[in-house]
């Protein structure tokens, strides 16, 4: 299975958590954010959990 890597700086489509692609950050992603600089130099964001978008009204 190919895994899809996100650059820092990137508009997040999906809601979840994202880690570092060395493993050594991870962050919580909210939709409509953009993916933060990462904590490595070559890093780039994979999925690691993906959750349902909650609404709140």
């Amino acid at each position: 299975m190919d895994e899809k890597l996100f650059p820092p700086g990137e508009v997040i489509k999906l809601y979840g958590v994202y880690r570092c692609s060395c493993g050594g950050s991870e962050f919580f992603g909210v939709s409509g954010r953009r993916f933060p600089r990462s904590h490595c130099p070559a890093g780039a964001w994979r999925i690691v959990h993906r959750a349902r978008e909650e609404k709140l009204f």
